[in-house]
């Protein structure tokens, strides 16, 4: 028995992914069966439960009626986009987040086009926000979930008069509570719906956009969710791509770096989005052994992918795709266990590569194809229309945070403590038998 299944777009796909699991089996989906995969193995995501704010500690409740302040606009209609003349947006924490928050971005930027948005970023994502010019102002705090001092200067800095505040994050919504009525005392405060202590959010967020979770991806969700609340002063139709900035001076770097080692370059096909300040800079490009970008990295434990797991992917992938040259990177405090692997392997076609996170953007703007676990690589890779296989420990991560917009496959491990329990076969075979095909469309 084979150990991984590929699931198809058919009747029984719900069978199917039973089957996989109960034979500890790798599930491969391919982009053409996803919506598939949602429909037959992701249940009750909509189930009602009860919100109550007598479920909660009355310290709790005693804390968030403190905050607590009369809307900015009449809470029985969308707020109009004509009124709307400063917005403050939370994003403080991964880069990923980031990444899927930019379609959102961009029809924030188009449809109030006289807006003056800021966005509350994190030390980890900060250096890419601080780079997109749909973004007048940045200010990064500490991302951990409990208090910090970085707090204090970001209060001290962005306190204003904000017309709304888009807290647009999924956990710690004290932390988002205190921090929008510190910076903007007198907006209109709007989060995410949460099923079961909406009642207590709603003691200070005037508005808690409902959504349905596993059915689409948050690129899509986070949109929404704005569309739902502003009354664009401009009509902007459809459904954006992702983005996310590119700055010339790494491009030259890597593109220096590249030709080094002989390696060529398959350019974006979706526009670029270059970094503020970068004239008229273009990607020239490189002829050479095109390459795949492997990433190790990922922050949670059960998305990190074993170095000799990797390896032994590796060393497949360098039998099976002689044409391809392979680049390993991975986050800066693993760079040591990249190197082993790169130095075990001893191939002509693997090369290491350490560099900054705008190095690494420019690095996937040239690649064929990228490989990592579900991680923010996963979402820099769609961003610039690269197709992905993925990595995933958990379904739900595959439903709502796949590489969005562009061919990919997913592989699901059959055990959701690590996606080393994937078999290295398992993801050979989602490389070189089940995106051939996308992977060849997607970069003619």
């Amino acid at each position: 028995m084979s150990d991984w299944v590929l699931l198809e777009d058919r009747c029984d796909s719900r069978e199917q992914i039973e089957r996989a699991f109960k034979n500890k089996q790798a599930l491969i989906v391919p982009s053409a069966a996803h919506g598939a995969f949602v429909r037959a193995f992701l249940p009750g995501a909509d189930e009602h439960i009860e919100s109550s704010l007598h479920r909660q500690s009355l310290a709790r409740r005693l804390f968030f009626r403190m905050l607590h302040r009369a809307p900015r606009f009449d809470p029985n209609k969308p707020i109009p986009g004509e009124a709307v003349r400063s917005v403050l947006l939370f994003r403080y924490d991964a880069i990923g987040d980031y990444i899927v928050t930019t379609p959102l971005l961009r029809w924030l930027r188009s449809a109030l086009p006289h807006i003056h948005l800021t966005v509350l970023s994190s030390t980890r994502n900060d250096v890419l926000i601080g780079q997109d010019t749909f973004v007048d102002r940045h200010m990064p705090i500490d991302p951990r979930r409990g208090f910090h001092p970085s707090w204090f200067r970001a209060i001290h800095r962005l306190r204003g008069d904000y017309d709304v505040v888009l807290a647009l994050v999924y956990t710690n919504m004290t932390k988002a509570a205190i921090l929008a009525r510190a910076i903007a005392p007198r907006a209109e405060y709007i989060a995410p719906w949460h099923r079961e202590r909406s009642a207590l959010y709603g003691q200070v967020f005037h508005r808690q956009p409902q959504y349905i979770r596993w059915k689409q991806h948050w690129a899509q969700t986070l949109l929404e969710i704005a569309r739902m609340i502003i009354s664009p002063a401009v009509a902007v139709p459809g459904m954006s791509q992702q983005y996310v900035p590119l700055q010339p001076s790494a491009c030259e770097t890597v593109w220096q770096w590249l030709k080094q080692r002989e390696l060529g370059t398959r350019l974006p096909t979706v526009p670029l989005h270059w970094a503020r300040d970068s004239g008229g800079f273009e990607l020239p490009m490189l002829s050479g052994t095109f390459y795949s970008v492997i990433n190790l990295s990922a922050y949670s434990p059960d998305r990190c992918w074993a170095p000799e797991h990797a390896e032994g992917v590796l060393r497949e992938l360098l039998c099976r795709q002689p044409e391809i040259a392979l680049i390993v990177t991975a986050a800066p405090h693993q760079w040591d266990h990249a190197r082993r692997v790169v130095e075990r392997l001893g191939h002509w076609r693997c090369h290491l590569f350490c560099g900054s996170i705008a190095e690494l953007v420019a690095l996937i703007a040239g690649a064929a194809s990228v490989i990592s676990p579900d991680t923010a690589v996963v979402h820099i890779a769609a961003a610039l229309g690269k197709p992905v296989v993925g990595l995933y420990a958990a379904a739900i991560k595959l439903a709502e945070w796949y590489p969005f917009g562009v061919p990919f496959v997913g592989v699901l491990s059959p055990v959701e403590d690590g996606i080393s329990y994937v078999s290295p076969g398992s993801v050979v075979a989602a490389v070189t038998e089940w995106t051939q095909n996308s992977f060849a469309e997607c970069s003619r």
